[in-house]
């Protein structure tokens, strides 16, 4: 029977089964959008932001006010010893109701699972595979040359009212052939690491091909800065997303959205020091990337960083745009940014913007360690109670985390062991989760490393949500490619591989011929050292090996691939797999030691504001 009206919040039933909670509650229906929270002690007796189930709608109860909320998730890597409280936020009236509980719980039904292992290795691929370096060649018809080519479609797009410097993230939408799902927006974030994908050129690129890139990146820094004066904007600098016309997007959406600015401030800043060192003037750097201060039209760097600094400690939506919390993406992408935007304030003559940046960069810092799950072995996500039903905290956002937000000075690099652990258990979740991973090699008998999707309980299947929905990624896929092969090169710079307790599973598995030892260090002449580098390599082709075998014909690379079948759905040519997809290429070439792959490429060239 639900309970009497006014009280709000009351809890119906709960058990702990097996290791999993199952809780339902009774919640009253005074408004729309309701938070509903429970809270407990973990076999430590702490309580922790982990320790907190979210719990969803369930069902309405008949000639009631009342609604059933509930969860059945799995807490038994943290345990569960009592109940503490249940809160119910009324998010529209701003009222809260809670129950206190204190209830102790007692387990039953089948012991509790332990974290299982990772799964043994169904192949051992090992250095560059020249099936992948045909692919990735810098020549007419290759995969590479083609997502230049669609990548730069899609910058300053040829479609009516786009403006220069924005993005489309996707050929998908009302000016296209695909309609659905509607992609036709400027995303603050997909465009900021598109427009570093064109820095990268732009500095690698001779001399006479520098311009097209070099306009194409001041038009993305006075967009930006349009972004930011626009006078609808409803978090501040945190908006997620613009129509191609530069106006912001005012309809429901997960806002803020804080990596942004983080993002499109690192991309600026490396773009004006690559002006700078091609001969740039000093002074229009100033005012058309970094002076928001005397330039609050033009020059986007300095607002974006303050807003970082001012913003990081606030929880926001992840780069999925689903879930509202304390992420390590973000964490790491507005970390680059503030140490960066430290020392380009100080090379602009800004003392005190730079001692605001580091500050906040130092305090950041401070917060890095709380991701460590020492009983998942994992970084998580996110810090912060299950959302969405993510329980197994595992998402390839870590992943790109480090890719887009490693300042390359020790913190969390490709070759940190917390990073390596949480890069197998991500990669590795997949393999039981899409049938196509059962799929090992091509027709040429080729490895092909598991499909990498988003997380492994991810519903959406590219146009809307279904049970067993979530389908593999190219970026996400790409991403791991790029992991291993920026790892394999920071080996080889640092020339020595030390083994923990921690990192020995990923070498188990990634390169088990190499046969480590937790506690020992291996220098680049020992054969473990070369072992585990031609593995990287390989399992790094490997991963490339699978986007190959899935991409279609045509080379087109949409958002994901079917789980079951393989085929390419959701958002058509979408930016940001292009885009990834050449990331992966470079640190393939520097994993290699070619350093002439980026300029090759940099040197096709590009017309601004011509695409068809």
């Amino acid at each position: 029977m639900p309970p009497a009206t006014g009280t709000g919040v009351e809890l119906s039933s709960y058990s702990y089964c097996g290791g999993s909670l199952n809780v339902s509650v009774y919640i009253e229906n005074v408004n729309y959008n309701k938070v509903v929270s429970l809270y407990y002690t973990n076999a430590q007796n702490q309580s922790t932001p982990l320790s907190v189930v979210s719990l969803g709608y369930q069902n309405s109860i008949a000639n009631s006010n009342y609604e059933t909320w509930g969860a059945n998730t799995p807490v038994y890597i943290d345990g569960v010893t009592e109940l503490l409280n249940l809160t119910y936020q009324a998010v529209d009236i701003g009222k809260t109701y809670t129950q206190v509980l204190d209830l102790a719980v007692t387990a039953s039904g089948p012991p509790a699972p332990t974290l299982p292992s990772p799964p043994k290795p169904y192949a051992t691929p090992n250095d560059f595979q020249n099936t992948i370096t045909k692919w990735l060649a810098v020549e007419d018809g290759s995969e590479s040359e083609i997502a230049f080519t669609r990548m730069f479609l899609n910058i300053q797009p040829a479609i009516p009212g786009a403006v220069n410097g924005v993005v489309v993230a996707a050929r998908s939408g009302p000016s296209y052939d695909q309609k659905d799902p509607d992609y036709e927006y400027d995303w603050v974030r997909d465009s900021s690491l598109t427009m570093e994908v064109v820095n990268t050129l732009y500095a690698a690129a001779s001399k006479k091909q520098k311009s097209a890139y070099e306009s194409i990146l001041f038009n993305y820094a006075a967009a930006r800065a349009f972004e930011q004066t626009e006078p609808g904007l409803q978090t501040g600098l945190g908006e997620p997303k613009f129509y191609l016309n530069n106006t912001i997007f005012l309809g429901p959406w997960g806002r803020p959205q804080n990596d942004g600015p983080a993002t499109a401030a690192i991309t600026l800043i490396e773009f004006a020091n690559a002006y700078l060192a091609n001969g740039g003037s000093l002074a229009t750097v100033k005012s058309k990337i970094y002076d928001s201060t005397a330039h609050p039209e033009a020059a986007p760097v300095q607002k974006d960083l303050l807003f970082v600094a001012s913003n990081w400690t606030s929880s926001s939506f992840d780069l999925w745009e689903e879930e509202s919390s304390d992420h390590f993406y973000t964490r790491m992408v507005q970390r680059r940014a503030l140490l960066q935007g430290a020392a380009f304030a100080t090379k602009m003559g800004d003392s005190a913007t730079s001692t605001t940046l580091n500050s906040a960069a130092t305090a950041l810092t401070a917060t890095l360690s709380q991701f460590w799950d020492p009983n998942r072995q994992i970084l998580l996500y996110e810090y912060g109670p299950v959302l969405r039903d993510k329980s197994s905290y595992l998402d390839i956002a870590v992943v790109l985390g480090v890719i887009h937000g490693y300042n390359n000075d020790g913190v969390y690099g490709y070759t940190n062991d917390q990073v390596l652990s949480s890069a197998l258990r991500i990669s590795t979740s997949f393999i039981s989760v899409y049938p196509i991973a059962a799929t090992h090699k091509d027709a040429s008998g080729h490895t092909l490393a598991p499909p990498i999707g988003r997380y492994p309980e991810d519903v959406y299947n590219g146009v809307g949500t279904a049970t067993n929905g979530g389908n593999p990624w190219y970026l996400a896929t790409a991403a791991m490619a790029q992991f291993m092969y920026s790892a394999s090169s920071s080996y080889t710079s640092e020339k020595t591989i030390a083994v923990t307790t921690t990192s020995k599973p990923f070498f188990d598995y990634y390169a088990p011929n190499s046969k480590v030892q937790a506690g020992q260090s291996y220098p680049k002449s020992s054969k473990a050292f070369k072992e585990i580098v031609s593995a990287l390599n390989g399992w790094g082709d490997a991963y490339m090996q699978t986007i190959r075998y899935y991409t279609p014909a045509n080379g087109h690379l949409s958002e994901e691939i079917d789980r079951t079948t393989g085929v390419a759905v959701g958002a058509a040519d979408l930016t940001w797999s292009y885009a990834s997809l050449l990331t992966a290429s470079f640190a393939r070439a520097d994993a290699k030691g070619d350093n002439q792959y980026v300029k090759k490429l940099a040197n096709l060239g590009v017309t601004p504001n011509t695409q068809a």
